[in-house]
């Protein structure tokens, strides 16, 4: 961002930098910047260095949320604008597709899981990253983006024979919405189907017991060991 926006001026990151260079380009502090100013070529350049040193997960769970929360806390301090958290948020949509793990055929064959942003939520970073840690673990993903009614969420598990649904929602206000869900995702198995819920609503004390979920949590890092485990549970045929 330049100095009108009220943000320093950044150097370039050259790409044939030296390793203490390459080090730097994994900041939160860079990362979050460079999504800011809306440069999601330099931003897909540092995540995919980052990948090659720590696994997806760990990443996603360090870098880029690290870079999300610089970019949240910026926008609170007056730092930044609505305008610049909007377009880190968008920048870093767009840098996600760039990075999507390459998955093959084998992408096709797993077991479905199923992924939503309860009726009235928008947020879809976390389910994105969630996605891509699902497929490369060996599960067909159906990632059915935001706002999704309680009602046809049910019909689509039913209709598809999903092994296991994550939810997002992102405030208290998502409640109702998110129980909602949660009795049709039951109401459409003849098995109880795993019901993971992440976002902020997933920091509630309780929420869990309160809305019979089987996993709760913003870390993506647990979400997968958990997904790992509903997995590894399945009849042979269907892991």
């Amino acid at each position: 961002m330049n100095d009108e926006l009220g943000a320093p001026a950044l150097p370039p990151v050259d790409p044939a930098a030296d390793d203490e260079g390459v080090a730097r380009a994994y900041s939160p502090e860079l990362l979050a910047s460079l999504l800011a100013d809306g440069d999601d070529d330099l931003a897909a350049w540092t995540i995919e260095h980052a990948l090659a040193d720590a696994t997806r997960a760990e990443v996603y769970d360090g870098l880029v949320t690290d870079a999300m929360r610089i970019v949240g806390q910026r926008w609170k301090d007056g730092e930044w604008g609505i305008a610049e958290e909007h377009l880190a948020s968008q920048t870093l949509l767009r840098t996600l597709e760039r990075i999507r793990p390459a998955v093959g055929s084998d992408g096709r064959i797993g077991p479905l899981a199923v992924l939503a942003g309860a009726a009235g939520e928008h947020h879809m970073i976390g389910l994105i990253c969630l996605d891509h840690l699902l497929s490369e673990h060996g599960w067909t993903v159906a990632n059915l983006g935001g706002d999704v009614p309680a009602a046809d969420l049910g019909v689509f598990v039913q209709r598809n024979d999903a092994r296991l649904v994550a939810l997002a929602a992102s405030r208290n206000a998502r409640l109702a919405a998110v129980a909602e869900a949660i009795s049709t995702i039951r109401a459409a198995g003849q098995h109880r189907l795993p019901v993971m819920l992440g976002g902020g609503l997933a920091a509630e004390p309780g929420i869990a017991s309160a809305l019979d979920l089987d996993w709760v949590g913003i870390s993506l890092t647990d979400a997968l060991r958990f997904a790992d485990d509903v997995q590894a549970s399945l009849p042979a045929g269907e892991a």
